[in-house]
């Protein structure tokens, strides 16, 4: 079934030039979520599972909803007015529909592995109305071999383990499977639409689908929808239903009980910054009961123009650890459960040989799909030594936070991974003690890239300062003085930047500006608390800030921002350029703003400028951020979003960035 969605979608934007079709795009609208369970609602209302990864739950594949007058429907998607927003502390999502003479508000919020979705007329409406919707739903994200039960009152849709259930609050004046497109129309030129109301399908037929068509009636101008995701082995079908029917009685649109049950959602305390609330609330909706993160909703399921996104990195997941962790010292928002949580995976999904694999699935830290996994099979080429290294500085800096209400097995247990991990470190070290070739972090070249480097700077210098282990203190700090000095191999002087790698391909510096780069701020900030920088390579790195933000900003009619790197071609589709990151521009802010901690401003480099300059991109009103206040990956030139969104990544570094913003009394909005 999700299948059939992306070849519907791949036929309507085949020849977009800004879009990638077959996509599930999540650019527009909200998510309603949480721990385990992810719900895109769009802006005309459809819903939509990414649960997949935090709970194991296919759930819906593609809704549509509208109102039935007479013999007429008014599909909310194809209407051109309307707004959302968020209410009760972005835990609901309120959405809009305008139609001739009257609204329609409708308010989303999820709750553990249910989601309810409810309608309520406003003034104007006519009498005889009615809910109308489709849903379709894919339990185990199955394409096939799908069954359908219609109950008096909720529709069942199982597979094997998973079943999932479709309740209303008021009564189903129709309820009607809907057999999906079989092959000859899943290859034709034109998509069919669904639902079909009204239509004669075998019995057999019909219940071997997941589609189902409603009407519902309206009760005091009020109905609701309550979507429950089950496992047949811990949950019983009959305390399933009855757990439907419990939520629609007690649940409408504007109900105490409905705002309750969002408020209880929220793992953080209510804060009244804006911004810090946003962040907090993306980075709640990407968390997996575990803790652990997905990187963004996945958006490319099929592998079509990306690897997928719905995994958790170790690189990705220790850099958003550590920078709430920043956050958190400096603004106070009490994420210690976060931070606990963090902890303790990390702990869990080591591996023996002291680091940890490419990525895994954030419900459980088992293995997942991936292509870096190169020190498991046995060869160092194909892994990206940086993720280590990320996750060993949050579990440095988590222990000298946090020691103090941490019990002594707690202590232990990270002293032992911090012990581990340096060997991990010394593993992908060569004789001249830089990096050696491995995978970047963008995952698209191979080499010895000036980032790992300094990513194993910062973590050896970091596990040298916390640890209370002497002879792991000695050898992280021996490390960390052998691979900073060996960082003078990545300096190219004619272009006054740190090479993006040592090798080209051609036995020359590859003397690209590349934003991962900004690393180096950390690591200099790092081994600055172990051992003493010196002015030479501190004006090394005033010089290749300045440089790299210069020569990486770009700017359009509708977006400015840095790119990812130069000579960067990945989906550009019809651009034919480097595109515009959030990542990269969040990454400049934060490295501009701690610049500020090393050097001051001079005639050539002023890190405050360029700090301001660069955040108020990716501020809540600037160019970079959506309405939702979600960031995007990417943008084209265009002003188009593109990529993962929301990025996890990108609002964890915003987070961090705004924080020492605060700090210093910095301007911010």
């Amino acid at each position: 079934m999700g299948l059939r969605r992306s070849l519907d979608d791949y036929k309507q934007n085949e020849d977009a030039t800004d879009v990638f079709p077959g996509e599930r795009r999540t650019r527009r609208g909200r998510f309603s979520g949480s721990d385990q369970r992810l719900v895109h609602v769009s802006p005309a209302g459809s819903l939509r599972d990414y649960s997949y990864p935090l709970s194991g739950f296919g759930g819906i594949v593609s809704s549509r909803f509208g109102v039935r007058v007479g013999d007429a429907v008014e599909w909310f998607d194809a209407l051109d007015t309307g707004s959302q927003t968020y209410r009760a502390g972005r835990s609901l999502v309120e959405t809009t529909h305008r139609l001739d003479g009257f609204d329609v508000v409708q308010r989303d919020v999820t709750d553990g592995l249910a989601h309810t979705t409810a309608f309520e007329l406003g003034d104007g409406a006519p009498e005889d109305i009615e809910l109308a919707g489709f849903v379709e739903i894919s339990p185990e994200g199955r394409d096939g071999r799908v069954g359908q039960l219609v109950h008096d009152d909720a529709v069942e849709v199982y597979h094997n383990g998973e079943h999932d259930y479709l309740g209303t609050s008021t009564e189903f004046v129709e309820c009607t499977p809907q057999v999906l497109e079989r092959f000859g129309e899943i290859l034709a030129a034109e998509s069919r639409s669904f639902p079909e109301f009204g239509t004669s399908e075998e019995y057999e037929e019909s219940r071997l689908t997941g589609g189902v068509g409603v009407r519902v009636a309206f009760e005091d101008s009020e109905t609701s929808l309550v979507t429950l995701l089950s496992d047949i082995e811990t949950q019983s079908r009959s305390d399933a239903l009855s757990a439907v029917a419990t939520r629609t009685r007690r649940t409408n649109s504007d109900s105490v009980a409905l705002l309750a049950t969002a408020r209880q959602a929220r793992q953080y305390p209510t804060v009244t910054d804006r911004l810090v609330a946003t962040d907090l609330s993306v980075l709640e909706l990407l968390s997996a009961p575990t803790g652990a993160r997905i990187a963004g909703p996945d958006f490319d399921p099929y592998y079509q123009y990306s690897g997928g996104y719905g995994y958790t990195w170790f690189r990705d997941d220790g850099e958003v650890s550590t920078f709430l962790l920043e956050a958190d010292e400096s603004l106070g928002f009490d994420a210690a459960e976060a931070h606990r949580q963090s902890a303790e995976f990390y702990l869990r999904t080591q591996l023996p040989d002291g680091r940890w694999p490419h990525r895994v699935w954030p419900m459980n830290g088992r293995l997942a799909p991936g292509w870096a996994n190169g020190h498991i099979e046995g060869t160092e080429t194909q892994y990206q030594a940086d993720q280590t290294a990320s996750v060993l500085v949050f579990l440095a800096e988590y222990l000298s936070a946090h020691r103090q209400s941490l019990q002594n097995v707690t202590i232990e247990a990270i002293e032992s991974a911090l012990q581990s991990g340096v060997d991990g470190l010394n593993s992908s070290l060569e004789d001249d003690c830089f990096p050696t070739v491995c995978e970047n972090a963008w995952e698209n070249t191979n080499g010895r890239f000036t980032h790992t480097a300094a990513k194993f700077v910062q973590a050896y210098s970091t596990i040298a300062a916390v640890t209370c282990d002497a002879t792991t203190r000695e050898r992280a700090t021996t490390r960390a003085t052998q691979v900073f000095d060996a960082l003078d191999m990545a300096w190219a002087p004619d272009e006054g930047i740190y090479a993006l790698r040592l090798d080209d391909g051609d036995g020359d510096l590859d003397d690209r500006v590349d934003s991962t780069t900004f690393s180096l701020v950390d690591a200099h900030l790092a081994y600055r608390d172990i051992e003493d920088i010196g002015d030479t390579r501190l004006r090394r790195l005033e010089r290749h800030l300045h440089t790299a933000f210069s020569r990486l900003w770009k700017e359009s009619g509708d977006i400015s921002g840095l790119t990812r790197f130069e000579g960067d071609t990945w989906r550009q589709r019809g651009q034919g350029s480097e595109k515009v990151w959030t990542v990269s521009t969040g990454w400049g802010a934060y490295a501009a703003e701690k610049s500020i901690r090393l050097f001051s401003s001079t005639d050539e480099y002023d890190p405050e400028k360029w700090a301001d300059r660069l955040f108020d991109e990716i501020d809540l009103d600037g160019s970079l951020c959506l309405p939702s206040g979600y960031l995007p990956e990417q943008f084209f030139d265009t002003g188009a979003p593109d990529s993962a969104t929301p990025l996890g990544w990108s609002h964890a570094i915003r987070l961090a960035t705004h924080a020492s913003r605060v700090t210093r009394g910095a301007r911010t909005k």
